[in-house]
C-alpha cells in the first residue's frame, strides 16, 4: 500500500542521522533522527511487525489529509530503509513533525501539582480544535488520551 499524497517525501537511511528511541506504544516504536537536508529533527513511527504496514499506510493517508491544520501533527514523508537496531529488515515508517516536549501526560507527570489553569484551558481548547477539524474530515482518532496529546516546545498541543 503507497501513501496517496504525492507532495510527501520518500525519506531514506542516507538522508538520516543520529537516530534516538524516544518511545513506543502498542503499535511500535518512535524515533528522534535528523533529517540532513532538511536540517531539523524529525520524529519517525516505526510499527512493531511488517503486519502494521497497512495500518501504518492507513494513517499516513489520514495524516495527509489533514498534516497542514495547526493542532494535528505535521506528516512530511514516509520512510523506507532499515532503521537502527533493525538488523538488515527493511522498515516502512512514517517521518512526522518533533514535538519536543512530549506528550500531556509527560507534562502532567513532570508538574508538582495540576497545570496552571490558562494553560489547562489552552490546552484543552487546542485539543478540542484538533478534533474538531478530524471530525469535519470524517476521521476518528479512536485513541485520544494524554500519552496521545503531544506538546510542541511552547505548550501548544497537537
Amino acid at each position: 500500500m503507497e501513501l496517496e499524497s504525492p507532495k510527501f517525501e520518500s525519506v531514506e537511511n542516507e538522508n538520516l542521522e543520529n537516530w534516538q528511541f524516544i518511545g513506543s506504544g502498542g503499535f511500535g516504536q518512535v524515533y528522534k533522527a535528523r533529517h540532513k537536508k532538511w536540517r531539523r529533527d524529525v520524529a519517525i513511527k516505526l510499527p512493531r511487525h511488517a503486519a502494521g504496514d497497512i495500518e501504518l499506510c492507513e494513517e499516513a493517508n489520514h495524516m495527509a489529509k489533514v498534516s497542514l491544520h495547526s493542532s494535528v501533527l505535521r506528516l512530511y514523508g514516509k520512510y523506507w530503509g532499515c532503521p537502527p537496531n533493525g538488523g538488515q529488515n527493511i522498515q516502512l515508517g512514517i517521518v512526522m513533525e518533533l514535538m519536543d516536549i512530549g506528550s500531556v501526560q509527560t507534562l502532567l507527570e513532570t508538574l508538582s501539582g495540576p497545570p496552571p489553569w490558562p494553560l489547562a484551558f489552552r490546552l484543552a481548547y487546542e485539543i478540542a480544535q484538533g478534533m474538531n477539524f478530524l471530525h469535519e474530515k470524517n476521521i476518528l482518532h479512536h485513541d485520544l488520551k494524554p500519552s496521545n496529546v503531544l506538546l510542541d516546545g511552547d505548550l501548544h498541543a497537537k
